[in-house]
């Protein structure tokens, strides 16, 4: 029988994300949620994750291009409470995805700022949680970038070698597949390597576009995986939050995911859910 890990990524980007997402936990709809751990919301939110109980697995969101404002901030500029730009005054270590992948990928990243940037995250996870995260992925899969994932699994390995990672090479042919497929070559192997366990498939990219049809792309993702399938999820409640570009999108998926249908669905593809780990 084919198996599904269905993550929810964002939480602790914003409260209405991170209340969406709770309500996905409360009804047992998600395997894993992943956390945002420099959010100014991350320590309210991580203790209602956490009174939600253990049926489900909680890790990290790295993020080095998503800035925030602080409380202080907020209440001196009436600024929302995440911000992102390419150079982010709130935050300033925020970087664009474009020339953070470009400098990846010609290894001239600050390796003692990306290194302090997650011992930073990291330890806020743990502070807040109680834990140390059960995984590790990444904010637009920046973990997973060359550079920046030697010292994601060096660090994760030192701090909890039972952690595992995530490898975000999807099948298709979609162009945001095939950069990322390129920008993760060998991530497995490294991975693996070092002792650490990760998913061996892995879906859910699609396009963030007004009126897309998520139960109809869902039920795609069901009918054509195989074996054990990692899968990510952006839901959350409406917002009209400037600093979210996918935040049309966010109640879509929440809504197909606590439907009844989602629950048929399953079923009628033979698709159980549970952890899926290689």
């Amino acid at each position: 029988m084919k198996r599904l890990t269905l993550c929810a990524d964002d939480f602790g980007q914003s409260e209405a994300i991170s209340c969406g997402i709770l309500q996905l936990v409360a009804a047992r709809r998600l395997q894993a949620v992943s956390c945002l751990t420099d959010s100014p919301v991350w320590p309210t939110m991580a203790l209602r994750l956490k009174a939600l109980g253990g049926n489900h697995q909680t890790g990290l969101h790295f993020n080095l291009t998503h800035g925030f404002a602080t409380p202080a901030q907020v209440k001196d500029s009436g600024a929302t409470l995440a911000k992102c730009s390419a150079v982010d005054e709130a935050n300033p270590s925020a970087q664009a995805l474009g020339p953070l992948m470009l400098r990846a990928v010609l290894h001239q990243l600050d390796g003692a700022s990306l290194r302090r940037s997650f011992i930073e995250q990291w330890l806020a996870f743990e502070a807040h949680y109680g834990q140390p995260p059960a995984f590790v992925d990444g904010h637009q899969h920046v973990h997973a970038f060359p550079q920046i994932r030697s010292i994601v699994i060096e660090e994760t390995r030192r701090r909890n070698p039972s952690a595992w990672l995530r490898v975000p090479h999807a099948a298709g042919f979609r162009p945001k597949v095939l950069v990322m497929r390129a920008m993760t070559a060998g991530l497995a192997s490294s991975v693996k390597d070092a002792g650490l366990a990760s998913n061996t498939r892995f879906a859910g990219f699609r396009p963030y576009c007004h009126g897309f049809d998520f139960a109809r792309f869902f039920r795609h993702i069901l009918t054509s995986i195989g074996g054990s399938t990692l899968v990510m999820c952006h839901p959350g409640l409406e917002s009209a939050d400037p600093a979210d570009p996918i935040a049309h999108c966010r109640q879509a998926e929440l809504d197909y995911l606590l439907s009844e249908q989602f629950c048929a669905d399953l079923a009628a593809a033979g698709v159980s859910s549970g952890h899926c780990l290689g």
